[in-house]
């Protein structure tokens, strides 16, 4: 907040009208102005505040990201970056207030910050995060009737989406309770039950406003292209009945006809040293489809296998289904469980009939995780219960949460109740005292809050039941605001107290640390000094009570992810950083290993207490691993285009365990299509479809360069070959022979995620793509070529033949998530993509293709009545397409059939 007294004078609104109603003078159709002028006198500045907050008009229009009069910056030519006007204005009829002497600031989210800005009337300055500030200049003359106050600015980066356009923009005046402006609120459509921004013009200009640069070659998503991208053959449905996702090892059908009818139930034998709370969560999903337990039931008999084989992975089962029994074989209780999960998979809404069959089953990896993040938004226990639910279901098991970042800390630990006081809310204030400031739009209190300790156990204890670890992940040294502020917080509480040796026993700032940073999300403000001993006191505090956490949940804490993530620039004038590098006792040198410093030490932290540490490869690759435990779980987060698979290659040759999370395959908060409606990042893919994550080959990364392409839409080259350079050192070599990957993880970052629904959009039903490669290696992937390989679109090692095997097995998992297993989802209340249509007219006849097979289609001509489509028919007139949720309860997006708009 600016620190100078401030009044604010603003347009009057209905507020002041309602006021005024009854006891002004009229003459004629007249109010007198000394009548209005006494009336304006009467209302206080915070009733003026709170009456513009309600009828200012916010709009943001976004121009293009190919602008050719982007301003310098520092004297320097800007090539690229994205234009967009912010116009202001009251409604029509409001009488004008203003006072040269009275001022007023609007603050917003926006993700990338604007580095230039033209405006007649208002200033605007980037402060912190993506936190920006309009002001008036000296010459404003305030909010008039028809008048448009316009605002252009430009921003050194590129903006694709309109969810990236965040809500809640907010008044503040000096001395007053700050409001947030309602025209900039999110709504929600009734239809579709996606979000609706008031504040943002549509991006209409498609072609020119969907280019991240100039020579950007993608795509739009239209109707035309999402026909022509999808097999346009159809298939029989008759594999439905037989299907199980994630795709079994072996599966054989004893008679394709033959069917074992489960009316009666389910009658359950458990020999060995299976108990049912193992099981539980199994027959209470088989229940919730329609097949519950009974004493007259048919028989399932599960039982541990006595002889295991040598090639057998935790989690192996057999599954028989005869005409008279089921019977499930499993190497552990974990198998068993998911044994079970199979019999479900088989089963299809409103039938108690399943086939037939003979599974002989195992994961491919052991490692088979999703990744989400309640830190930046917050997402409810109810969201995380259902997520484990469907996780367990799918035979996903390990669920990465990550609790701590700049925007929130989102878990109670009981040594630091300052972390959840302070650190697990944004208000409408900058101060940072009891309340973090309100980044990425989040100055609605819909958006925050925080797992109690009993919420937390629960969560635990849910997973347990579902046979998923739990991975939780407090980012550091960077992405640390959070905590940094709440610790900030304590400080100040047991300063004033006069207990100086208590408030800085978990602190994590130099105050005498001037350095100058800005961290990726340009922060200034969002890193541990790693130098100073109580920032170790602090992890050390949170490793015991988080460990106790676990521990009391029966859910012991055996992996930790520690982040690991800098800032460069960060601590570089730090009087006690100065200090520990002049102190030769110190073997790191120099500044520029401190962070290396910072994730040895922690991850020796970790290791001490019996916990395998894992972080993010970008940080981990700086260490020297002679100072790292042995056993260290790197994720890889490059993306394929740009060497993913040398950085596996150099952390597999540090023998650590790898787990995939490329993001242009596994990031699941990047858009579905290439389209400004749908939500999401874009910086390492334009688009993340079920369809490209089934076709992902994670044994053979830089294979991929011979069918996908980069983020502007181009091919690649994948050079795997051993490579050394001018020096005679080795700067890439292929992985070793034989040697295979820990696993694969979704990852759902939440900066434009802002609700659980969101959340459930952009993972499903992905997440049942992500669990088909984490669990099956299909026939058609490629081997490795250990020997090293150039690889491009022209090499051709991904043969036709594969792909065309690879083309019919996902419409054959197409098809049954379309006839069967979203219909489960909708069961469960689960708020799944609905995807858009494909559609043509060509000579008046309306055709249609999807992705997802199966689901219920509608058009309508000229807005006229929705109508089901079965087949191509004729029509006339403009068409909209779209299609509905299996239980047809909800719609998916509306599109106008149009022809295809390209690029260039």
């Amino acid at each position: 907040m600016i620190k100078e007294k401030r009044y604010l004078l603003i347009a009057a609104t209905s507020l002041l009208l309602a006021a005024c109603q009854g006891e002004v003078a009229e003459q004629g159709n007249t109010i007198t102005t000394k009548m209005t002028a006494e009336k304006k006198a009467e209302l206080t500045a915070q009733e003026q505040l709170n009456a513009l907050a309600k009828n200012l008009q916010v709009k943001y229009q976004f121009i293009s990201n190919v602008e050719t009069d982007c301003p310098d910056l520092h004297g320097e030519t800007v090539k690229y970056c994205y234009s967009a006007e912010i116009h202001l204005s009251v409604p029509a009829g409001s009488p004008s207030y203003y006072n040269d002497n009275q001022t007023w600031q609007l603050n917003y989210s926006q993700v990338y910050p604007s580095y230039a800005s033209s405006s007649d009337q208002l200033n605007l300055l980037h402060l912190n995060g993506d936190i920006h500030q309009i002001t008036p200049k000296a010459n404003f003359l305030g909010f008039q009737d028809g008048q448009d106050h316009k605002l252009k600015l430009w921003v050194k980066s590129t903006l694709i989406t309109e969810s990236q356009l965040m809500p809640n923009y907010w008044l503040s005046s000096e001395g007053l309770t700050a409001a947030i402006v309602d025209s900039t609120r999110s709504l929600v459509d009734k239809d579709t039950g996606l979000e609706v921004q008031p504040w943002v013009v549509p991006f209409t200009d498609i072609p020119k406003q969907i280019k991240s640069a100039p020579d950007d070659v993608n795509q739009y998503a239209s109707t035309q292209w999402l026909y022509d991208n999808e097999p346009q053959v159809s298939i029989a449905n008759s594999h439905v009945a037989f299907a199980i996702i994630p795709t079994p090892k072996s599966i054989k059908i004893e008679d394709n006809n033959a069917r074992l009818d489960l009316a009666a139930g389910l009658k359950v034998k458990l020999s060995g040293d299976l108990k049912y709370p193992q099981l539980a969560a199994a027959f209470e999903r088989l229940a919730l489809l329609g097949i519950k337990e009974s004493t007259a039931g048919v028989l399932v008999n599960i039982e541990l296998n006595d002889k295991k084989k040598a090639d057998w992975r935790s989690g192996h089962y057999q599954l028989v289904i005869n005409d008279s029994a089921i019977i499930i074989r499993a190497q552990d209780s974990t198998g068993a469980f998911y044994g079970l999960q199979s019999l479900a998979s088989l089963v299809t809404l409103g039938s108690t009939q399943v086939p037939l069959v003979n599974v002989d089953d195992q994961p491919h990896y052991d490692y088979r995780g999703q990744h989400v993040d309640v830190a930046r938004n917050f997402h409810s226990k109810a969201f995380m219960f259902s997520l484990i639910k469907q996780m367990g279901a799918y035979k996903l098991n390990k669920l990465h949460l990550h609790l701590a970042e700049d925007e929130g800390w989102r878990l109670e630990l009981p040594s630091l109740p300052e972390l959840t006081h302070v650190g697990s809310k944004r208000c409408l204030d900058l101060s940072d005292k009891t309340c973090l400031q309100p980044q990425l739009g989040g100055g609605a209190s819909d958006r925050d809050g925080y797992y109690s300790i009993d919420d937390y156990q629960e969560i635990l204890r849910m997973a347990t039941k579902h046979h998923i670890q739990v991975i939780p992940s407090l980012d550091m040294p960077g992405h640390s605001r959070a905590a940094i502020k709440a610790m900030e917080a304590r400080y100040h509480y047991y300063m004033n107290k006069e207990n100086e040796t208590e408030a800085k026993r978990y602190l994590l700032t130099d105050f005498n640390d001037k350095t100058q940073y800005s961290s990726i999300q340009n922060y200034n403000d969002n890193t541990l000094n790693i130098c100073m001993e109580s920032t170790y006191t602090f992890v050390d505090r949170v490793l015991e009570d988080l460990k106790a956490l676990h521990q009391a949940a029966g859910h012991p804490l055996a992996l930790y992810h520690i982040g690991a993530d800098e800032t460069a620039g960060a601590w570089l004038e730090s009087p006690v950083c100065k200090a520990l590098i002049a102190d030769k006792s110190n073997d790191f040198g120099d500044a520029e290993h401190l962070g290396a410093h910072f994730i040895e030490r922690v991850s020796q932290l970790v290791a001490s207490k019996g916990i395998t540490v894992g972080g993010w490869n970008d940080g981990l690759k700086e260490t020297d691993i002679t100072k790292m435990p042995r056993d260290v779980y790197s994720y890889i987060w490059d993306a394929l285009p740009w060497g993913a698979h040398k950085q596996v290659s150099e952390q597999a040759h540090r023998n650590w365990n790898i787990v995939l999370a490329t993001p242009d395959v596994l990031y699941f908060d990047f858009p579905y299509q290439i389209d400004p409606k749908e939500r999401g990042y874009h910086w390492a893919s334009r688009r993340v479809t079920t369809r490209s994550l089934f076709n992902f080959m994670p044994d053979n990364l830089p294979i991929h360069a011979e069918f996908r392409v980069d983020t502007l839409g181009e091919s690649y080259v994948a050079n795997d070959s051993k490579q050394i350079d001018d020096l005679g050192k080795i700067t890439h070599q292929p992985l070793l022979n034989n040697f295979t990957i820990s696993g694969i993880q979704g990852q759902l970052w939440s900066e434009t995620v802002r609700s659980d629904d969101q959340a459930e959009y952009m993972i499903y039903p992905r997440l049942l793509a992500l669990a088909e490669r984490a669990w099956h290696q299909a026939s058609w992937q490629v081997p490795y070529n250990a020997k090293g390989f150039i690889y491009s679109k022209d090499t051709a090692i991904f043969t036709d033949e594969l792909r065309q095997t690879r083309d019919k097995q996902w419409l054959t998992f197409s098809q049954t998530l379309g006839e069967k297993e979203l219909a489960k989802l909708d069961l469960a209340g689960v708020f799944y993509r609905v995807p858009t249509v494909g559609a043509i007219i060509e000579s008046g006849i309306l055709s249609t293709n999807m992705a997802i097979k199966a689901l219920p289609i509608e058009y309508r001509v000229s807005n006229g009545k929705w109508q089901n489509y079965q087949e191509p028919i004729k029509v006339n007139g403009s068409v909209q397409v779209r299609a509905r949720t299996s239980d047809k309860q909800r719609a998916g997006r509306t599109m106008t059939v149009s022809k295809q708009l390209r690029l260039n």
